[in-house]
């Protein structure tokens, strides 16, 4: 009883103090208002599970808005525990001190996804080929609308690549290494948020 608790509910933070005679939390001060989230989006070519659960813990605790496991031609062919992943986004956003909590769609294709673009949000399409631009060599606003891709284990197939028509694509490289698709997620992630932060 009376024991101090942080809550939040995707826009502000609260300390609040327990009452067990009520069976309640009660706000005690405001400690954090979220006036703007990044529109951050994260596609990602499904991988081994626990690889999975570690490439959402980590981008959500960098900070991103929406996550969506996409089907490909070399993507790992499994049924995705959505409870699972919904407690891994929850615990990472609480170890890191956030507040909003991305939204984790359902598995998708690739070719579905990009059937049904919007032309105004950015693609950042990170290949294991290694020819893109680095990314400080892009400008990015903070009211920008991004789009990441992390291709499977196994790369991008040539199929997979024939999807990708838009204008709005920019291919990165993440340097001279190829990045597993997980390590791929954070660099590529954390990079763009830091132009966006600028």
């Amino acid at each position: 009883d009376g024991y101090r608790i942080t809550i939040f509910n995707g826009i502000e933070q609260w300390d609040a103090t327990l009452n067990l005679n009520e069976s309640a939390l009660k706000p005690v001060k405001r400690t954090k208002v979220l006036d703007f989230i990044p529109d951050i989006q994260m596609y990602f070519g499904l991988l081994k599970n626990k690889q999975n659960n570690y490439l959402i813990e980590k981008i959500c605790e960098i900070g991103v808005k929406k996550i969506i496991p996409i089907k490909t031609e070399f993507s790992e062919k499994f049924n995705i525990n959505h409870d699972r992943f919904r407690k891994i986004v929850i615990e990472a956003v609480e170890q890191s001190d956030g507040i909003f909590v991305p939204k984790i769609e359902n598995l998708t294709t690739l070719e579905n996804v990009l059937d049904n673009w919007d032309n105004e949000r950015k693609i950042f399409f990170c290949d294991e080929d290694r020819e893109g631009k680095k990314i400080p060599k892009y400008s990015l606003k903070k009211t920008d609308k991004v789009a990441i891709f992390i291709g499977p284990v196994g790369g991008w197939s040539e199929k997979d690549k024939s999807y990708f028509k838009y204008s709005t694509i920019n291919k990165v490289s993440l340097g001279t290494n190829v990045l597993k698709a997980d390590t791929a997620a954070i660099v590529c992630l954390s990079s763009l948020k830091g132009l966006m932060d600028a």
